[in-house]
């Protein structure tokens, strides 16, 4: 698989992300310096990523959401894609719990969390729990009920937690990508968490360009302080915000569920997409990368995406593909407005 070119739209964006030649500098006259230091950081991790071994990415296709087939099919991901060891290991699942439309697949799909329930429970996590803090819903137990969640939940004995409202501990900020704070208060489950599970769906964003699982991420940044829609990511910006997370948050690995999909109007009226895709795999970029391109996105098109190959926070540059082949899952999303 290509990187993304770094083109001179990325690349400009990358020296005004770290506030160099104004960007972000106008927030505090001291950026300037900082900026710098930041530019140079991301791009020396970018070169060391291009010098390391190539992440895996594993792909089912055909499939659909039979419980047990998705069971079969996600350990087989699991270990494919060298997934590290969840025993006695405290997890968070983090599923894409945004908002609930009837008809619409907004959400990742319960029997889809089920299939990552029975995969870490089978291998031993000490403790797991699913939490999911709304960007729209002050209130995540109706979103809870309405998709289904609820009732794995119960049948796994797992608890929710809604990460809106849990317990805050401060996470210094990192690399410059939040250039206006140098802490986030993030829920004690995010942060005590010993692994991350972002099980994500397969989706186009109407400012992001796709939701993934690197995107899923916004959700944990708790409305309760930071307000709905986290208002604090948007002022920072979505690029610098789902990179900044990235770089603050415990290890993150990633699912996706890219059964029924949605494109056009993503992340909430997009239309649903018949796809059979499930994607996994332990490096959340190389892991969004391809299910961009399974998406018909080139890897430039998604900014977050293609900076955050170059600023060395994740393996862009090598991906091997296990599994179903790509191009047999290969699809033409029809793009979010603006974006085509």
């Amino acid at each position: 698989m290509a990187a993304p070119r770094l083109t001179r739209r990325a690349f400009l964006r990358l020296l005004l992300l770290a506030g160099i030649g104004g960007g972000l500098a106008y927030a505090e006259r001291r950026t300037q310096p900082a900026g710098l230091s930041n530019f140079l950081r991301w791009l020396a991790r970018g070169w060391l990523r291009q010098q390391q071994p190539p992440a895996i990415v594993a792909l089912a296709g055909g499939l659909d959401y039979d419980e047990n087939v998705l069971r079969d099919a996600l350990e087989d991901l699991w270990a494919q894609a060298g997934m590290p060891e969840v025993a006695g290991k405290r997890v968070l699942v983090k599923p894409n719990l945004i908002d609930w439309m009837e008809g619409r697949p907004i959400v990742t799909a319960p029997e889809v969390v089920a299939a990552v329930l029975d995969v870490l429970q089978a291998r031993g996590a000490a403790a797991v729990v699913v939490g999911e803090g709304p960007g729209f819903r002050r209130d995540a137990k109706p979103l809870v009920a309405h998709s289904g969640l609820a009732r794995v939940l119960a049948a796994h004995g797992v608890p929710f937690v809604d990460l809106n409202y849990d317990a805050l501990r401060p996470v210094p900020t990192r690399d410059g990508w939040f250039p206006r704070t140098s802490t986030l208060w993030l829920p004690r489950h995010v942060v005590e968490a010993d692994l991350i599970v972002s099980v994500a769906k397969l989706k186009t964003h109407h400012w992001a360009g796709v939701t993934l699982s690197l995107k899923n991420l916004f959700g944990v940044v708790p409305g309760a302080r930071y307000g709905w829609p986290k208002n604090i990511l948007h002022v920072n910006g979505i690029t610098p915000s789902i990179l900044g997370l990235r770089a603050s948050l415990p290890p993150v690995v990633s699912v996706i569920d890219g059964i029924v999909g949605m494109e056009g109007d993503g992340p909430l009226l997009g239309t649903p997409v018949p796809h059979g895709v499930l994607l996994a795999g332990a490096d959340p970029l190389a892991v969004d990368l391809i299910g961009a391109q399974i998406m018909g996105f080139g890897a430039e098109e998604i900014e977050h995406l293609a900076i955050g190959t170059w600023a060395g926070l994740g393996q862009g540059f090598h991906i091997e593909v296990r599994g179903a082949p790509l191009e047999a899952l290969r699809r033409r999303y029809q793009r979010p407005p603006g974006k085509s």
